[in-house]
């Protein structure tokens, strides 16, 4: 198939926004391990395969007073990224349509965080390294560079289906069809493969995630005549190649948390070879994908450091008791667990109290101080040892249950009188977006339409009432149940205004 027919021009890529490529998030890892990064609220930013822009807008719009620059080389992605940046009123970013082969230090400068989400595994190897040679010349010092790229092992299973696909489809034009006929035949394959085989199980779990995406992406991920995985231990050499270094990948200590016990001790003997551990947990886990943040290899980094680092950052956690009384004054244990499901047991009283306060206050955040002073009132505590609630605290941080940001955003945890909703959602919804941006950076997925309009409604010009009598006039209700739903309207827009709040949807 000729090479336009996978054009982003001719098919574009569909709005996402990353979260892990935040700079909040590479800030956050780079200065656990010893880096002195810019400040997130104030920082320069690049991303490299920029597509329509919705990534870099969602981050200029909460960070205004930080700069982002867009490179892609779909005319349709920039202008699309222009038109949503000028309907926003962002001045903040700029955008252009720019062949990666052109970049150069000399027109862009230098930027604190560099992103190439989805690009490296998807160019020729000339463009991955001229992609390299950018984040060698243009990273700042201290700067912080984010490379996404398919991963083997994982990929290795994923590479037999793709080329089945591939072969099954290779005579159709439409690319929406061609994604449509490659699925139908994983289907069918699934149907013919022997049952509850370890064959039929592959088959399934990539059926599972296709489902998870859209078709303009599995079109340019997985149909694409360009897609080249690499084993980590290449990506490091590729990296020491251009004077970089691995520095972390974003989900650092929540994959190595998921490891049993005696698993991670094995990989702990051997000792401070990181890129050697990195690739035994690919091998272990057989991770598909990975997300890895680089820096310039002349920074020594501190893989190890001290519980009194956590004292710099803001906390956060979902972590909710599995009691609805638990007991935060005494030593008794307390099972917590996560939305995924992850439990874990806390006996200390301080630390109890510290998880219980930080879901509390979710979405938002708090400093180390506040976490301190509210967890110590909350559990009666006397004579605190701070540092030993510095580790215990790293401690959960490493496991999962914890989050650190260098950034608190700032917006209100309760609705006002005229509720005024993020203008970024209220145009991610207009854009009939699946996920909607939260202003603490968090993807979550509208749970109804009544959800979605209510947001469209709160422009800060309609009070609670007003809110009502609208919905009640835009809400198609059976006859016969219209009524005792208009009844019930008022508490349902106090409920969702709150949810908004507490989710971070709303503006002062």
């Amino acid at each position: 198939m000729s090479e336009p027919k996978f054009g982003y021009d001719a098919v574009p890529y569909s709005s996402f926004t990353f979260p892990q490529t935040r700079p909040d998030r590479l800030a956050t890892l780079a200065t656990f391990f010893g880096m002195q990064p810019a400040p997130p609220e104030k920082c320069r930013v690049l991303e490299l395969g920029c597509g329509d822009g919705t990534n870099l807008i969602s981050f200029a719009y909460i960070l205004s007073e930080s700069s982002f620059v867009g490179v892609d080389l779909g005319q349709r992605h920039i202008e699309d990224a222009k038109s949503a940046a000028a309907e926003l009123q962002l001045t903040n970013l700029e955008f252009h349509c720019e062949d990666v082969m052109n970049f150069s230090r000399e027109r862009y400068g230098e930027f604190d965080y560099i992103i190439a989400h989805g690009l490296f595994s998807w160019v020729p190897e000339a463009v991955r390294t001229k992609i390299l040679n950018i984040y060698s010349e243009c990273l700042t010092p201290q700067g912080v560079g984010h490379i996404s790229f398919n991963a083997y092992p994982g990929c290795k299973t994923r590479e037999m289906l793709w080329d089945m696909m591939k072969y099954y489809t290779v005579a159709v034009e439409d690319p929406m069809q061609k994604v449509a006929g490659g699925i139908q035949y994983l289907n069918f394959l699934n149907f013919a493969a022997e049952k509850e085989s370890a064959y039929q199980n592959l088959i399934n779990d990539e059926l599972s995630q296709y489902k998870q995406r859209t078709a303009e992406n599995i079109f340019h991920d997985d149909f694409s005549p360009l897609n080249q995985p690499f084993y980590f231990h290449e990506f490091a050499t590729l990296l020491e190649d251009h004077d970089l270094q691995f520095l972390s990948e974003v989900d650092a200590y929540w994959t190595e948390s998921q490891l049993r016990p005696e698993i991670a001790a094995k990989l702990d003997e051997l000792g401070d070879d990181v890129i050697r551990k990195e690739q035994f947990t690919d091998f272990i886990k057989g991770r598909p994908f990975r997300s890895s943040l680089v820096c310039r290899d002349s920074i020594k980094l501190d893989r190890d450091p001290p519980p009194n680092i956590v004292r710099s950052f803001y906390f956060a956690s979902q972590v909710e008791p599995a009691s609805e009384q638990p007991d935060l004054r005494s030593s008794s244990k307390e099972k917590f667990k996560t939305p995924d499901g992850q439990n874990i047991e806390i006996d200390d009283p301080v630390t109890k109290a510290a998880v219980f306060y930080l879901q509390s206050i979710w979405s938002t955040s708090a400093s180390f101080d506040e976490v301190v002073e509210q967890a110590v009132a909350m559990s009666g505590a006397d004579n605190v040892d701070v540092d030993s609630v510095a580790a215990r605290l790293l401690d959960l941080f490493k496991k999962g249950f914890v989050y650190l940001h260098r950034f608190k955003p700032e917006f209100p945890t309760e609705a006002g009188d005229r509720p005024t909703a993020s203008r970024f959602v209220q145009w991610q919804i207009r854009r009939k977006c699946a996920d909607i941006t939260t202003l603490s950076g968090m993807n979550l997925r509208p749970d109804s339409d009544l959800m979605k309009l209510l947001l469209l409604l709160c422009d800060g010009t309609r009070t609670r009432d007003e809110l009502t009598a609208e919905l009640g006039k835009r809400i198609e209700f059976p006859d016969t149940q219209r009524a005792e739903a208009l009844e019930q309207l008022p508490e349902l827009v106090d409920t969702k205004l709150a949810d908004f709040a507490r989710l971070g949807l709303l503006h002062n």
